[in-house]
This record gives structure tokens, sequence and C-alpha cells, in this order.
């Protein structure tokens, strides 16, 4: 089959990267999905304010993928080979601006929330959760707006300083929410938003620059599953921080866990989350061996959210009585 050609449109430039963000954006989903699991089933006790919120956000990001498979039908199915398709918006479209820009302000007053309970810090909070609200209103008003204009990309040029805006917002919230945990726990990982900054600062810099062309979207379609998945990322990390650091000392039947100041991540609660047991698995050395947790006993000692906090004392139930070792005898002495 001849490529389709449009005089005066470069379509591969049209049509390449809304396939490449289609295609990202579901494996991006498919990510989410397995997050998602492991979420519900290691943290099946987690407050019910955390569970709300994180089906909360698996339902818009559902309803978010449901209508990007109908707009790529549209463009790469029903459409194909119309020239009108390459130049209009298809109405499944009319959501998502403000689906990625709600989605986006839910993860980043969860990090400000966070934020929040680490530094205290209420002018802090209060600046990057204003911010985080500007860009939502802002992606409401374009998507809104862009419908009311008649869905042509054409118009959305029109609407050049809301978008820069938008993006320009959206950009600055996850830096200050980077730069903030990195500030604090001294860090660099998904859980501290860097993700999720570069790519809203490319797809700003892309629409500034390049927004003839659809590159640009390839940032707005996988933006909002990175958003989910940090989070998710985050909220799962801590199984990893409060059972899963002890596989450097299995050799001895009780050790000193590391000091909070320590803890490459952020979640500084002065009890660890009640996890299902039987889905955590430790680590051994040598040959891959999972472990259940069930012999494990976890006492923490002191208040984890003082950073002079005393050491987390974790004994092994089975071996503690028969074979005392020396890191053993060294706990007693922070008693």
């Amino acid at each position: 089959m001849a490529p389709v050609e449009v005089p005066g449109v470069n379509v591969p430039l049209l049509t390449g990267p809304l396939a490449l963000a289609y295609m990202w954006e579901y494996g991006l989903y498919g990510v989410l999905l397995v997050q998602l699991y492991i979420y519900h089933i290691t943290f099946r006790k987690d407050k019910i304010g955390f569970k709300i919120f994180v089906w909360s956000l698996f339902l818009l990001e559902t309803v978010f993928t449901i209508c990007t498979t109908i707009a790529a039908w549209h463009t790469f199915g029903t459409g194909w080979g119309d020239p009108d398709t390459l130049t209009t918006i298809d109405v499944s479209w009319a959501p998502l601006p403000a689906l990625n820009g709600f989605i986006g302000a839910m993860v980043q007053s969860f990090y400000v929330y966070r934020i929040w309970t680490l530094t205290k810090s209420a002018w802090l909070a209060l600046t990057i959760e204003a911010v985080a609200l500007m860009q939502c209103t802002l992606a409401f008003y374009y998507g809104i707006a862009l419908s009311v204009r008649g869905r042509r990309i054409s118009e959305s040029y029109a609407l050049t300083p809301s978008v820069s805006a938008w993006l320009s917002g959206s950009a600055a919230c996850d830096i200050l929410i980077t730069a903030s945990i990195v500030t604090i726990i001294k860090t660099k990982s998904i859980e501290t938003g860097l993700l999720t900054s570069v790519v809203a600062l490319c797809e700003l810099i892309l629409w500034l620059t390049n927004r003839q062309y659809n590159f640009h979207f390839i940032g707005f379609l996988i933006l909002g599953k990175l958003y989910s998945n940090t989070l998710l990322a985050t909220l799962n990390s801590r199984a990893l921080m409060f059972s899963g650091r002890q596989h450097d000392y299995e050799h001895q039947s009780t050790f000193i866990a590391t000091t909070p100041h320590n803890i490459t991540t952020y979640w500084d609660e002065s009890e660890p989350p009640e996890t299902d047991s039987s889905s955590v698995y430790r680590h051994q050395p040598g040959p891959s061996i999972l472990q259940p947790l069930q012999d494990l006993k976890i006492s923490p000692v002191g208040s984890a959210d003082n950073l002079d906090a005393k050491p987390v004392v974790v004994s092994n139930l089975s071996d503690h009585s028969e074979q005392p070792s020396a890191a053993s005898t060294s706990a007693g002495a922070f008693h």
C-alpha cells in the first residue's frame, strides 16, 4: 500500500508521535496494573484514605486509557486516509486535558502532604499546592475552550498562552517537589518526582518550539501514567523500607537496622505500615530463595520522626534463643 500523502503536510511527523504515545501509554498502564496488584496484596490493612485515593486514581487512569483507545481507533482506523483526521481532534480527546491536569494535581497534592509532614513548613507546602491547583485549573480551561472552538488543531494554537502557562505550572510544580524531597532525604529516585519533572519539562519545550507536529503529545499522553506509577512506587516502597533491609545481615540472628536518617525514602512514620506478611519476602545471599517474613518481629525503638532516634532492633525469633550474637549484645547498649 502506498503511503498516505497530503500536499503540504508531513504525515509521518503527525501520526508517528501519536503511535508512539499510544503504545507507551498502554505499556505504562500495564505497569500501573502490576503496581496496583502489589499494593493490594501487600497493604491490605492500609489506611482507608490511601486506599480510596489509590483506587480513585486508577479509575481516572482507566477512563483516560479508554478515551485514548477511542482516539487511536479514530486516527489509525476509521479515519485513516482522511486528511481531516490530521487536522481535527476527535471528540474522545475532550476530557483528556482535564483528566491529565486533575491526575497531576492529585499526585502533586500527595507529595505536598508528605513534604508538609516531614518539614512542617506551611509556606512551602502552600506554595507548591497553589502551583498544582493553578495547572489543574488551566488544564480544565484548555479542554473546555478547545471543545467550544471546534476541536481543530489550528484552534489550539490560539490558546498558546493558556497551554504554555498550564505546562509551565505543571513542570514548575514537579521541579519544586523534586527539589524539596531531594533536599529533605538527599536521594535521587523515581519517588522524588524527578522523572515526571523531566517529562513535563520536555513536553513544555516541544510545545514551545515545535508545536506544528505532534511530538508534544507524547508527553501529554504518558505524563498521567508516570504520575500514577510514581505515587504507587512511593506507597509500595514502604514494604522495602520496613521489611527488606535485613538482607545484608542475614548471617546474624539479631541485628540493628539503619537509623531513620539513612532511609532512602521519605516515609518517616512513627510506626511501620501494617502489611500482609505472607506477601513480603526477603532476599537470601547466594541462590535466589524466597522466604516469608512470618518469623520476624520488628519493634521500632523511639520515634522515627526524630533524626536522632534510636535504631530499630529486629530479632529472628527462631535463632535468638539459641545463638545470641555480638549484634544482640550491642543492641542492648541502646536501652
